[in-house]
């Protein structure tokens, strides 16, 4: 009884959705039955039906065509149920790339005929399986932050015994003690083991021997490894620098480390984290096709 109260309310509240309420343990969820398309990645262009399906065919799944009044004509390819892209709803048309905050907003897809889909010359291609092999045949635009290796091979370090280097995605701006470090990157100055979206392990190290450094979103560290500032772009890559970890009772005495963040966190908030430097490869000049069509981020 309580569920269908609360499905009631929550369709009074979006008369335009397709929703419920479910309970799920002692917890009620909101489910949108009206959700469909994908957002894994999408294709730089615009491109004709037939060339639609031919990249699709590449994903060895289903495709999709319909229309959306803020892009224009959009179809989903690499799409494991067809349902989800054969059936109007809504869906989250950003793509969620290394770097940047996830954002969830939607707009409405309204699927074409067979007929008025093949007339159509300007789709604007949005995927989900397969971006390995539709990246050989076609630009990729914005991908998935799960399919880039910035973010692959600075997440699974442990898995690559030859990586010995950790470069710094980003610098933040000013000097912070221990604690202070601590509580903008945890949330807490008490010692913590467990971390939530929007808290990040912090890591305290000297540099070259005099330049004390917090490293945020960092897990794994050993003295072997080496330390390179931000690489910003337009600039010459910076030197590869030793680095020592400290202790906990070495960090509590400085009061001037300059922070970074080693792996950009799955929400970033400019707010939390004042950015002064950034990656080269955040900068939207920053070109991700080589010289010989690969894919920097698919490297």
């Amino acid at each position: 009884m309580l569920e269908e109260i609360l499905t009631m309310l929550v369709k009074k509240a979006n008369p335009e959705r397709d929703v419920s309420v479910e309970k799920n343990g002692k917890r009620f969820f909101i489910l949108e039955h009206d959700t469909i398309g994908c957002n894994d990645y999408m294709l730089d262009g615009q491109y004709s039906y037939d060339e639609v399906v031919a990249l699709n065919n590449l994903t060895g799944y289903h495709c999709g065509f319909g229309f959306c009044k803020e892009i224009g004509p959009v179809a989903f390819i690499g799409v494991g149920n067809p349902y989800f892209c054969t059936t109007s709803g809504y869906f989250e048309y950003n793509v969620h790339e290394y770097g940047t905050s996830k954002d969830e907003s939607e707009y409405y897809f309204k699927v074409y005929s067979d007929e008025d889909a093949k007339n159509i010359g300007n789709y604007t291609v949005y995927g989900f399986y397969g971006i390995e092999a539709v990246a050989t045949k076609a630009p990729i635009a914005k991908m998935d932050y799960i399919y880039d290796s910035r973010y692959k091979c600075k997440r699974y370090m442990g898995q690559n015994k030859d990586k010995k280097i950790i470069e710094m995605d980003l610098k933040l701006s000013g000097t912070y003690s221990f604690y202070d470090a601590r509580l903008l990157a945890t949330g807490t100055t008490k010692d913590k083991d467990a971390f939530t979206r929007e808290e990040h392990p912090i890591q305290f190290a000297v540099v070259g021997g005099n330049k004390y450094v917090g490293i945020i979103n960092l897990f794994e560290y050993e003295n072997d490894f080496k330390f390179r500032d931000v690489w910003e772009y337009g600039c010459d890559e910076p030197k590869i620098q030793d680095i020592r970890f400290l202790s906990k009772e070495e960090a509590e005495k400085i009061d001037n480390f300059s922070l970074y963040v080693y792996v950009c966190p799955y929400s970033l908030t400019t707010k939390k984290y004042p950015i002064e430097k950034e990656d080269r490869t955040f900068d939207r000049r920053f070109k991700f096709q080589l010289p010989d069509g690969t894919d920097y981020r698919l490297v």
